[in-house]
């Protein structure tokens, strides 16, 4: 007997090929970095440039494919991203130097951004109102088990084979989801005004994303003459983007106050969590001196409660909405943090547990609600652009967030060190970094509070572009 899936789980099975690919993929490189640059006899600062470079191109194109995808079918764009990534994987496994590999994951980034800001949008038009939290839970279920699998994958992989395995896993991945994708996609809603591209906004964006990210790309010395030249030329892209009869930018959606207080909630979860997972494992292996193989089993604990909690949390969103989720997973994350800021130079393993899985669950609960409350605000033919819109927030604050996280730290701890011994001032450092995030995620709850004045813009949006 032939079991026939319905179009909208097939295409969230299609959609969780890529993002089970795409975080796969990251996790596992994170643990191949120190195995290539020893490969290319290059330093660790070098081959920094692996990871950023991909980061780069995906945060400065994926407002670009998101919009791309609403004019030209998301499903198009979707399946195109596969390829390119597929592609970018094949190129990456054959690089015979530093150079040639971050010119591959450049294309590899084109390929990952392609899939990144047309997928959440292709769930938000397939599935019904009812259901679409639910879905997103799924989805980010998905990515706490790519996230999870990576370490002990990659580890495993390395040590039986060689670096460029781990690119060539993507290679059968990749076609399935590809092939899948052409053929089973359900065709999306088109924005019949968009017309053209507003190429000057398109690289003013690029340009004004990739100075930020350059800048902050080395945590240890963040680039002021980077930064600030990429900040500058943020009124001069509002001001292009207002000129243009194209734009890169929908001002509208800025109307809305669920997607202007979902993606400010969205800032404060994603730019706090980097402070944990950049600096945490260096405490766990400084300070109280776990082994990196500890450290790992440890740092596994978020990932696992993420993919236990997310599903459950887009479900119940679907029942209940979204805004008391919301507010109850930004406590729960803030009380994480607090957890970390209590943190000393004695190994208390209940402690790290504890904050770990408190950031894991308030992580999988807040993803999905907020994500199904911006969707459900906005017009299907706009899906792709917010899917883009979502993703580029979420990699600038990791950028951002890792960056600020490790300056903070290093800067304390090198005026706090006139006073104190190392060991007292890195563990003065590090509360106050977890103190900062939890002032931080406090802030993002106050506006989970204040996000209830938004539910008339939503109402409206609605009935302006109801769901069939």
């Amino acid at each position: 007997m032939t079991v026939k899936l319905d179009s909208k789980w097939q295409a969230l099975i299609i959609i969780s090929i890529g993002i089970f690919m795409s975080t796969l993929d990251g996790s596992i490189l994170n643990i191949a970095n120190p195995t290539i640059a020893k490969c290319f006899q290059v330093s660790m600062q070098q081959v920094q440039w692996v990871v950023t470079a991909y980061m780069l191109i995906i945060t400065a194109t994926l407002i670009y494919f998101g919009r791309l995808g609403d004019k030209l079918g998301s499903e198009k764009i979707y399946s195109t991203g596969f390829y390119v990534f597929v592609v970018g994987s094949l190129l990456c496994s054959i690089s015979t130097s530093l150079p040639y590999l971050i010119g591959s994951r450049l294309i590899q980034g084109i390929g990952a951004s392609m899939l990144m800001a047309t997928g959440m949008g292709i769930i938000s038009n397939t599935f019904p109102a009812q259901e679409r939290g639910k879905a997103l839970g799924l989805t980010g279920m998905i990515v706490g088990l790519g996230n999870m699998t990576g370490p002990s994958l990659g580890g495993f992989l390395i040590t039986k084979f060689s670096w460029p395995v781990i690119f060539l896993i993507n290679v059968p991945i990749g076609l399935i989801g590809f092939f899948l994708a052409l053929r089973l996609l359900p065709q999306q809603t088109r924005n019949p005004d968009l017309r053209g591209h507003d190429i000057p906004g398109t690289l003013l964006f690029a340009i004004m994303i990739g100075l930020v990210i350059y800048g902050v790309a080395d945590a240890a010395n963040v680039s002021i003459f980077y930064i600030l030249p990429g900040l500058l030329l943020v009124p001069v892209f509002c001001w292009v983007e207002k000129k243009s009869p194209q734009p890169i930018m929908d001002f509208e959606l800025f109307k809305i106050k669920n997607f202007v207080y979902g993606n400010a909630m969205a800032l404060g979860i994603y730019v706090t969590q980097m402070a944990v997972f950049f600096i945490l494992p260096f405490y766990m292996e400084t300070i109280i001196k776990l082994s990196p193989a500890l450290t790992g089993m440890l740092l596994t604990i978020t990932p696992i409660c993420m993919a236990i909690t997310a599903p459950l949390a887009g479900t119940l969103s679907d029942k209940i909405g979204s805004r008391k989720i919301l507010s109850l997973a930004l406590f729960i994350t803030t009380c994480a943090y607090i957890v970390f800021a209590n943190l000393n130079h004695q190994l208390d393993l209940a402690k790290l547990i504890a904050g770990l899985a408190l950031l894991g669950i308030g992580i999988g609960m807040f993803g999905s609600p907020n994500n199904n409350s911006i969707f459900a605000s906005i017009p299907r033919e706009k899906a792709g652009y917010a899917g883009g819109f979502i993703a580029t927030n979420r990699n600038l604050s990791f950028a951002i967030g890792t960056a600020g996280s490790a300056a903070i730290f290093t800067f304390l701890l090198g005026i706090s060190q006139k006073a104190m011994v190392y060991t007292s001032a890195y563990i003065y450092a590090l509360n106050t970094v977890y103190k900062i995030a939890a002032a931080i995620t406090i802030i993002a709850f106050i506006i989970s509070l204040l996000s209830r004045l938004g539910d008339s813009n939503t109402k409206a949006a609605k009935e302006a572009a109801p769901h069939p």
